[in-house]
Formats: C-alpha cells, structure tokens, sequence
C-alpha cells in the first residue's frame, strides 16, 4: 500500500513543477524550482553569480535595453517635424529650448516580453559622469509603445543635466538580478 502512495506523490509533483518557478524561503533566500521537480538556491550576489539559463525562471527572463537619444538629434527631430507644419522660426526656437540639456534615456523591453498580467516593478538608477541624477522604482505596468514595432519604453526620463564629455552610465534591478549599463 505504501508504494502506491509513493508513485501518486512523484507524479502530482510532477505536474506541480510544470514550468520552472521562483519561491522565497522564510529567511529571505529565493530558491528556484525546476520543472523536473529539483530546486536549487538562487544565487545572485556578490560572491555567486549563477549564470546558467535554467538558474532564472522563464518568467522572470527580461532582455532589457536602453535607448539614448542626444540633445542634437532631439532637435534636429523637432526641427524637421515642426518646418515639416510650416511653423514661423520665432516658436520652432521657443520649442527647442524645452528639450532637456542632456536628452533623454529609454529602458526597452520586447513587448513579447511585456508582463501585463504580474507587472513587475523595477529599480532605474542614472549617473552622469560621477553624480546620481536619477532613482526610482517604476511599474512594468507604465510602459508605452515606442516608435519602433514592438518595443515598448518601461521608462523614458529626460536628462536635465548636460552629459557632454561625461560618462552616462545607468541600472535597472528588481529583487532577483540586476543590470548595469555605459551608454556614453
């Protein structure tokens, strides 16, 4: 009798770890379980990074970018839009002077990728050169289509600051992994 009571337990396990799954443990470890029922401990910090694909849940697998777009071709972007309307010199440079000094930096996601049922909330951290200029936890659920077929911004922030001649660098983290980019 008890062997069949063993079979029935493999096999429900089975069907519970259909997909690889992350799960916090009382202490605060995540641990990930496989879809062949195994589990390991997710180990992302300083001393251990598991860089194996089968370490991350499909599910939490993000490809994020960054887009820049400088302050030059954000005018000559509007420049051309406004002329394009035949709008008088006087308020196409009114206009230009509204553009941030250092231009603005996107964070792109594929829209496959795109969670709007579960939206995650992610940590966007920008320096210029050695200065923070910008830090903010923002929902996936905020992004917006961008210009190009199927990449949506989670986030878009105009640089106030001018960045010329100066390193930009910027994050994106959430609970499990982080990412570190040098734009400029």
């Amino acid at each position: 009798m008890m062997k069949k009571i063993l079979c029935f337990a493999f096999i429900f396990c089975g069907f519970v770890f259909a997909e690889n799954m992350a799960a916090r443990t009382a202490d605060g470890r995540i641990v990930v379980l496989h879809e062949d029922g195994h589990w390991e401990f997710y180990q992302n910090n300083s001393r251990v990074r598991d860089i194996r694909e089968s370490a991350v849940p499909k599910e939490m697998q993000t490809n994020i970018s960054v887009e820049y777009e400088s302050l030059d071709k954000l005018r000559n972007d509007m420049r051309m839009r406004m002329e394009a309307n035949e709008e008088p010199e006087a308020k196409i440079k009114d206009s230009l002077r509204t553009l941030p000094a250092g231009g603005i930096l996107h964070f792109c996601v594929n829209e496959d990728q795109w969670n709007s049922d579960l939206p995650r909330t992610f940590t966007y951290t920008i320096w210029i050169g050695k200065s923070q200029v910008y830090k903010a936890p923002v929902s996936e659920s905020l992004a917006e289509r961008s210009e190009t077929a199927g990449v949506l911004y989670l986030l878009s922030v105009p640089l106030r600051k001018s960045v010329k001649g100066k390193s930009l660098r910027a994050r994106v983290e959430d609970d499990f992994a982080s990412i570190d980019f040098n734009v400029l």
